[in-house]
């Protein structure tokens, strides 16, 4: 079941493609939504042209989410039907058709990916930022990153304690230890490599408190 990735849709031409694009994975294909069964799939690919409308889709793919629960959805659209799309729809992640060389599986090892993430109770997570605890390793946009133990364990602390302010003092004794001899500067240094590190998308995400210490951002 692990490498099922359902298809439904009623194009031969889709569903070939399809199939060839699969490479690692095997394809079970639907032509109803009445026989889609979570217990044996990985993962559904829904071909949009499949429904009539628009509405068609919101109100089927709400019926899909509700049959296989947290089973991920990827959505496949046609290039020219892309401007419709609607975001709250029930799908976890979209592709357009024609597919483009090795995009589709690509799409399907990141969705199936993120879904294990998300059940794994050694993963914690904030916006694009994972760090596993298990492993002692950081993701950002799922790439992985080269992280110190300190710099590690002061991420760490702040994502799992949110808004909660460290003063610098604490965060000595938490990190380096009650032994440490070294100042407070220390801190300061990790901080900044720390955000570096993170890039700018994320390096607002520990905030400075003035006076008192740092704090990650709720």
């Amino acid at each position: 079941m692990d490498n099922n990735i359902g298809l439904l849709s009623n194009n031969p031409e889709l569903t070939e493609n399809f199939r060839e694009n699969l490479n690692e994975f095997s394809m079970k294909l639907y032509k109803s939504l009445d026989v889609l069964k979570a217990e044996d799939i990985s993962m559904l690919s829904v071909d949009s042209e499949f429904f009539k409308t628009t509405e068609d889709i919101q109100f089927h793919l709400s019926r899909i989410r509700k049959k296989l629960h947290d089973i991920p959805v990827l959505l496949i659209i046609p290039s020219g039907s892309l401007p419709g799309i609607d975001f709250e729809w029930f799908f976890d992640e979209f592709l357009v058709y024609p597919f483009r060389k090795g995009e589709l599986c690509a799409r399907i090892r990141k969705t199936l990916w993120d879904k294990n993430l998300q059940q794994n109770e050694n993963i914690i997570s904030i916006g694009n930022i994972k760090i596993n605890l298990k492993e002692y390793t950081v993701y950002i946009n799922n790439v992985k990153q080269d992280f110190t133990y300190k710099e590690f364990e002061l991420l760490r602390l702040f994502i799992e304690n949110k808004s909660v302010v460290f003063s610098r003092k604490e965060l000595l004794n938490r990190i380096w230890g009650m032994d440490y001899i070294g100042g407070t500067r220390t801190v300061d240094v990790h901080i900044r490599r720390l955000r570096g590190k993170l890039g700018d998308d994320f390096n607002t995400l520990i905030e400075t408190v003035r006076n008192v210490g740092y704090k990650c951002k709720s």
